[in-house]
């Protein structure tokens, strides 16, 4: 089964995909790709700051994932998309501040974004209501 999930704050109004999508069994939770994005006006939040705009967007993730009944502890894959090669040291350190001790996969993409002021996008792959054991 499959279940839409919203979160406040977080979906862009009039945005033709939702903000995650919970898949039962496990529970695994695929979330759509979060930008620094203000949710009333649209607009990229913190210009010029991939660091910055890293840290607003795990905080939309980290509502996503609350409202699906977990934590950004859950984050097993992460993709993040940067505009530039010279901000991945600044995503970097916005990523070691909130995930410290928290394992999970990653890839980042140097590619454009579809919002000009955007540095920065990431979705991620979580799987809520496991245990931590990993089989041999």
């Amino acid at each position: 089964m499959k279940r839409k999930i919203t979160a406040e704050g977080v979906a862009v109004p009039g945005a033709p995909f939702t903000s995650a999508i919970a898949v039962t069994s496990g529970t695994m939770v695929h979330t759509s790709g979060f930008m620094a994005r203000d949710p009333e006006s649209g607009k990229i939040l913190h210009p010029g700051d991939a660091e910055r705009q890293t840290l607003e967007c795990f905080g939309k993730i980290e509502k996503v994932l609350k409202a699906a009944g977990g934590t950004l502890d859950d984050i097993v894959k992460m993709t993040v998309f940067l505009r530039n090669t010279s901000d991945y040291e600044a995503m970097n350190r916005a990523r070691r501040s909130r995930l410290t001790g928290i394992d999970y996969a990653s890839s980042t993409v140097i590619t454009g974004l579809v919002a000009e002021e955007a540095l920065v996008e990431i979705e991620c792959v979580a799987v809520i209501g496991t245990d931590d054991a990993v089989a041999p």
